[in-house]
């Protein structure tokens, strides 16, 4: 014990580790002015990605007797129309922008480096990966041993489906620290600027331009990101203006595609012409500005109701706490209940979009559920360390940290969109990143 010139200085009470904190305590600590209706959309669009996944699903036998795996949209376009509802990954990129613009504010407050912050956005988003890409490789591996690699290898490309979303997040996320105050320097000429390029890049594509088109890739993710600084900072119209706004944008889309050259699909599928988003269009981003203007004029109602209704705040907390978990594994789950099902015959026969292949789909979004729940249960504790473990600095410069970021990006770019060799070899240099330059030292139990 230490002493003054006066009195002893009592040695404070060591806070509780990250695994100790319970869900209560994280709901009781927000602070009165949380804009909670943030956090109700990032658990939202977390379940409505997996059930969309999930009701997209078609499994069956082909002519030949031979199993055959698809979208369900392949077969039954028409069926487009539902992916305007659970179509809300820009919504997720807007609310992330919002929270990485909250974020920032806090770091710099406290004079830090943008290295530090981006590494700590990275380790709370790999850390539940690198388990996922470690057990793919490891179940690979056996599976290969004994004669079953082909079947694995399947497996391991199909579970990487949705993380297109973590390639690009990844990217919006490094590049936050100097974007920020870009777009604060003079927000209309920088959206004006940025939307003005992307409309060029798209037109390049319909020209037939190679490469260029992939800009959008990132540029279109990263206006939705720029849409939550925008809300962040109260530069939005509100209430039944904002509503307005939303309505004349949701005339725009639907103008869009019943007019112009893009589908009614908001999500990518086999044999889709002017995939919506691969990379991201006009079209999406019309959907997009709709969808999340609609939900920032009633963000304030929803974050009413969750302060008054301390079980359902709970419940929030307790969702995002295992969010990424759940839409990290949610295909890995998915993919296991095809396995047994398939195993004992239970695959459905009838007609896809029909009544009676939706209740014959019923087990495998139910095992799905099952599975889901049980690897939720294992594996979420990670994410929850991950996201409540001390923050600890990068040990290099802002350069080292870009690079590293690009690096994770680019390898779950070949596990999601590779072939199965190149699936693997993502997946090997994702975890060996998170081994050796992500994963912070003191957080081994990580």
């Amino acid at each position: 014990m230490t002493t003054t010139g006066f009195a002893p200085t009592p040695t404070p009470t060591p806070a509780p580790s990250p695994s100790k904190q319970t869900l209560g305590a994280l709901a009781g600590a927000a602070k009165a002015d949380r804009n909670r209706a943030v956090d109700f959309y990032r658990a939202v669009a977390m379940l409505a990605v997996s059930f969309g996944h999930w009701a997209a699903i078609a499994v069956g036998f082909d002519e030949f007797g031979g199993l055959a795996v698809g979208n369900a949209l392949e077969y039954r376009p028409g069926l487009s129309w539902i992916t305007w509802v659970l179509q809300v990954m820009p919504l997720f990129f807007v609310v992330g922008g919002f929270s990485s613009a909250m974020s920032l504010d806090s770091h710099a407050a406290r004079d830090g480096r943008p290295q530090d912050w981006v590494i700590a956005r990275l380790r709370r988003m790999l850390a539940p990966t690198a388990v996922l890409g470690g057990t793919w490789l490891a179940v690979v591996a056996i599976a290969s041993a004994v004669g079953f690699g082909n079947y694995a290898m399947l497996g391991l490309t199909a579970a990487a489906i949705p993380l297109w979303f973590l390639a690009n997040y990844t990217i919006d996320t490094a590049i936050a620290p100097y974007v920020l105050p870009l777009f604060r320097r003079n927000p209309r000429v920088f959206m004006a600027v940025a939307l003005g390029l992307f409309g060029a890049i798209e037109v390049s594509r319909f020209a037939g331009v190679p490469f260029l088109p992939q800009i959008n890739w990132v540029l279109g993710w990263l206006l939705f990101q720029i849409g939550g600084f925008a809300w962040r900072d109260a530069m939005l119209p509100s209430g039944r203006r904002l509503l307005a706004i939303s309505g004349g944008l949701w005339a725009a889309t639907i103008a869009a595609v019943a007019f112009g050259p893009w589908p009614v699909s908001m999500v990518n599928f086999p044999g889709l012409s002017h995939s919506p988003t691969a990379p991201p269009t006009i079209a999406l981003l019309l959907f997009g500005a709709a969808y999340s203007s609609a939900a920032i004029a009633i963000a304030p109602t929803i974050s009413a109701w969750l302060t008054r209704n301390t079980a359902a705040w709970k419940a929030v907390v307790a969702a995002n706490s295992v969010a990424l978990t759940v839409y990290l594994w949610h295909f890995t789950a998915a993919v296991a209940a095809v396995a047994i099902l398939v195993a004992v015959g239970q695959v459905p026969t009838a007609v896809v979009g029909t009544f009676a292949w939706w209740v014959q789909k019923l087990p495998i979004t139910g095992l799905s559920i099952v599975i889901l729940a049980g690897i939720v249960a294992l594996v979420s504790k990670v994410e929850r360390r991950a996201l409540l473990a001390p923050r600890s600095p990068w040990t290099g410069g802002q350069a080292s940290m870009l690079f590293v970021a690009a690096a994770v990006s680019a390898a779950v770019k070949f596990w999601t969109h590779g072939s199965p060799v190149g699936a693997v070899v993502g997946c090997a240099v994702l975890c060996i990143l998170w081994k050796t330059k992500i994963k912070p030292v003191a957080a081994s139990d990580l």
